[in-house]
């Protein structure tokens, strides 16, 4: 066994290379898109039904008012018909039917905009489309208010901005990954992290209680060609990640690595060539027999400078 330290390759003689029990094979290209760390809260829905009854109040109040109005206008269109055929109504009649209908088109003009205003508040908070959910008693409100599914507020860290927020993202509370659906961008910056947030749905389960806390793994920038590095291939030295290429029938070059990009069995990594052979059995092995053969070149090297 030799090893060219300058460029780290480990040569195996036959018997090594049976001994190490090395493995290797073309590891699969995929496309791969860099991914974020947001944090988020289960949010407790009952501002949400606070909201939904303060709305319902007001709508009711204004369909109320509207149908006063349009009765207080058909019966000021009767006063007048019949003032006008031989004034079989007085004007003191008349009157008293203007009058009523002024005042009822007040009530009903007030009614609505007390309800524009509860629905504009509501998506103030909440944003337009759990908004429109409040404004029109949306199935989806319903989810929430019954517990069927909860309401996740997910912060991205400082710094990170995203044009759209992907559609779905994997939550993780005491461990366990759950998936949630995004609902829309929410309208307020989180205090924390101070930035973007979204809110996402998903189902009630026990891990996510009102008031938990949870990360979310959101994709983020544009999708790219990485090779797919399993754990196993994977060896840890001098700082860093590396992996060995066969470079020979019996030759492994070690090369860096990065990390920044886990997958679900390991790392997704660019720059390695599509058609390289990766040793993903035996690769601390190789390491070892590595640094083992540089042990004496060391030791007579300290020697020479003693």
């Amino acid at each position: 066994m030799t090893t060219d330290s300058g460029v780290a390759t480990v040569v195996l003689d036959s018997a090594a290379f049976v001994h190490g029990g090395i493995a290797t094979r073309v590891l699969p290209v995929i496309r791969y898109r860099a991914r974020t760390t947001g944090y988020g809260t289960v949010l407790d829905v009952d501002s949400l039904a606070a909201a939904r009854t303060a709305v319902a109040a007001a709508q009711a109040s204004a369909a109320r008012t509207a149908a006063a109005a349009q009765a207080a206008r058909e019966e000021l269109a009767r006063a007048r018909a019949l003032y006008a055929d031989s004034q079989n109504v007085s004007a003191k009649v008349l009157q008293a039917a203007q009058a009523s209908a002024r005042g009822a088109a007040a009530d009903a003009d007030g009614a609505h905009a007390a309800e524009r205003a509860a629905v504009a508040s509501v998506r103030e908070q909440w944003g337009p489309v759990i908004g429109a959910w409040i404004a029109r008693d949306d199935g989806a409100l319903d989810a929430l208010l019954e517990r069927r599914r909860v309401l996740v507020l997910i912060a991205l860290p400082a710094g990170t901005a995203l044009n759209s927020a992907p559609r779905t993202v994997i939550l993780q509370a005491s461990g366990i990954p759950m998936q949630a659906d995004l609902v829309s961008a929410a309208v307020q910056t989180d205090a924390r992290t101070q930035g973007q947030t979204f809110f996402y749905s998903a189902l009630a389960v026990p891990e996510l209680r009102a008031g938990t806390n949870v990360t979310a793994t959101l994709p983020i920038g544009p999708s790219e060609r990485v090779t797919d590095v399993p754990r196993s291939a994977v060896v840890w030295a001098e700082g860093g990640a590396w992996v060995y290429v066969k470079s020979g029938p019996t030759a492994f070059t070690r090369q860096p690595i990065s990390t920044d990009a886990p997958t679900a069995d390991g790392y997704a990594v660019p720059g390695l060539a599509p058609t390289a052979a990766v040793v993903t059995r035996g690769a601390q092995f190789l390491l070892s027999e590595e640094y083992r053969a540089r042990a004496p070149a060391s030791a007579s090297t300290g020697d020479a400078d003693g």
